[in-house]
C-alpha cells in the first residue's frame, strides 16, 4: 500500500544529519519546548484502572492478568491522563520491535518504570505520539541512552531535536496517519484471516493424503479406529 504525500513548495536544511531537510514553514525545536515530565504517584490507590504498554498501544490490563497483585502494590504506580505520552525507556539495545511509545486514551495507572510526558500548547498529543514513534522506528533513541543496558531519562528527551509543523498542519497530518493506519490494520486483519484459511486447507490436504491416500476413488475399509475412520482397502 503506497502512501500519497504532497510535496511542499520549499524545504530547508534541518541541520540534523539523519533528519535532513524539513518544510520551510516548519520549526526545528527541542523536546524541552514541547514536553514536560508528569510524575503523579498513585497514593492511597486513587486510581484503580491498571494500564500497560502492549505492542505500541496503551491498553487496560484485563483483571485476569492482575492475579497475585495486592492493591498496595499499585501505590508505586503513576497516574496517567488521556493525551499523555508513555515511553518505555529501558533496554534500548534489546528492542527489536520498535513499540516503546504509546498514547494514553484512558485515565489510569501504569508502572513508574515508564516515562510519562505531557505536551504543551505547541504540539498536539497525537502528533507527538506519531513523531516519537517514528523516531523509535528510525532507532534514533539507540544512540541517546546511557549505562550498560542503554536507558533513557527525561533529560535525554529535553535536548532531542524535533521538526514541528504549525498546529493546523499537525492536525491534518494526524488525520492522514489515523486514516492510513486504519487501512493498514484492516488489510493486516484480512491477510491474517486468509493465512488461517490456507493453514486449515493445508492441514486438510495433509490429513487426507496420509490417512486416505492420493486416489479418491480407491475402495475403502473400516480402520476400526473411531477418529481415523475409513482407510484404503489395499
Amino acid at each position: 500500500m503506497m502512501l500519497s504525500l504532497p510535496k511542499y513548495d520549499c524545504y530547508k536544511d534541518s541541520g540534523v544529519d539523519w533528519l535532513g531537510e524539513i518544510p520551510q514553514t516548519w520549526e526545528l525545536t527541542s523536546g524541552r519546548t514541547c514536553f514536560g515530565q508528569q510524575e503523579i504517584k498513585n497514593k492511597g490507590n486513587q486510581e484503580t484502572t491498571v494500564l500497560s504498554l502492549s505492542y505500541g498501544n496503551i491498553v487496560i490490563k484485563p483483571e485476569a492478568k492482575l492475579h497475585g497483585l495486592v492493591p498496595e502494590s499499585f501505590e508505586t504506580y503513576q497516574i496517567v491522563d488521556v493525551g499523555n505520552i508513555i515511553i518505555r525507556s529501558t533496554d534500548l539495545q534489546n528492542d527489536k520491535t520498535s513499540l516503546r511509545v504509546g498514547l494514553v486514551k484512558n485515565k489510569g495507572i501504569i508502572t513508574s518504570a515508564y516515562l510519562c510526558f505531557v505536551t504543551n500548547e505547541k504540539i498536539k498529543p497525537e502528533f507527538a505520539y506519531y513523531l516519537l514513534h517514528a523516531y523509535d522506528l528510525l532507532k534514533v533513541y539507540y544512540g541517546m541512552g546511557s549505562g550498560l543496558r542503554q536507558n533513557l531519562s527525561f533529560t535525554d528527551f529535553k535536548y532531542l531535536k524535533l521538526p514541528l509543523p504549525p498546529l493546523e498542519e499537525q492536525e491534518r497530518i494526524v488525520k492522514f496517519l489515523d486514516r492510513k493506519c486504519e487501512e493498514v490494520e484492516k488489510s493486516i486483519e484480512l491477510k491474517q484471516r486468509l493465512i488461517a484459511l490456507l493453514d486449515e486447507q493445508k492441514s486438510i490436504v495433509i490429513n487426507q493424503a496420509v490417512t486416505k491416500g492420493l486416489n479418491p476413488n480407491a475402495p475403502m475399509k473400516d480402520s476400526g479406529i473411531d477418529w481415523l475412520g475409513d482407510i484404503p482397502a489395499h
